[in-house]
């Protein structure tokens, strides 16, 4: 298995992010037509991320990788 790059650590973390916030919002929500419209995105989320880490999901972020991010953006 060939290391990962770091674009595609940065896709993975903020894949990570929008499940998070996903599973949040349809945790909150109660109109049933928005959970379902939620729930068809949280599965896109969820599929990309198993053909980004080849079924494999694990978080490889670090303190440092994410400090080096918040300064590369500022």
């Amino acid at each position: 298995m060939e290391p990962m790059s770091q674009e595609r650590k940065r896709q993975i973390r903020e894949l990570m992010r929008q499940k998070i916030a996903l599973e949040d919002k349809i945790q909150f929500t109660t109109d049933l037509k928005r959970i379902q419209r939620l729930e068809d995105d949280l599965f896109e989320v969820k599929d990309t991320l198993d053909k980004l880490t080849n079924g494999v999901w694990f978080e490889d972020v670090s303190e440092q990788e994410l400090q080096r991010e918040r300064s590369a953006l500022h």
